[in-house]
């Protein structure tokens, strides 16, 4: 019976550890400032995400307006039943380097969405952390 209730507690402790490490990685996630600027037209929406490796632009944009190898990239998502959303986001650096472009696809059959990273290349860009 004391090996079951050990086994229980340790069970208990192990949870409860976890738990807890879960909850300092999500705060760690969500200490980044995010601000809008006001000093932009109405009809553009511009965040900056800050944090203590570099400053980020995200710059709302039409998906017509992306380079030709991201839009040859959503025309291969588009052949496996993924549609390209009508807005996407340009992120650039402080110095205003395009760092990437952030396009949401979403499938109508089963109505999952997903935003992927794309370099001007149109190569995928793994999500930092």
């Amino acid at each position: 019976m004391k090996k079951i209730i050990f086994m229980v507690f340790g069970f208990l402790m192990v949870t409860g550890a976890s738990t807890f490490a879960q909850e300092v990685i999500k705060v760690v996630k969500d200490s980044t400032i995010i601000t809008k600027s006001t000093n932009l037209p109405k009809d553009s929406t511009t965040t900056v995400n800050i944090t203590t490796k570099d400053v980020k632009v995200k710059t709302e944009i039409l998906s017509a307006e992306l380079p030709q190898p991201v839009k040859d990239l959503c025309v291969s998502f588009k052949s496996q039943g993924w549609d390209t959303a009508e807005k996407a986001y340009v992120v650039k650096n402080a110095t205003a380097d395009i760092l990437y472009y952030t396009v949401t696809f979403k499938n109508p059959t089963t109505g999952e969405s997903k935003s992927i990273n794309i370099d001007a290349k149109g190569n995928i860009v793994k999500n930092e952390i």
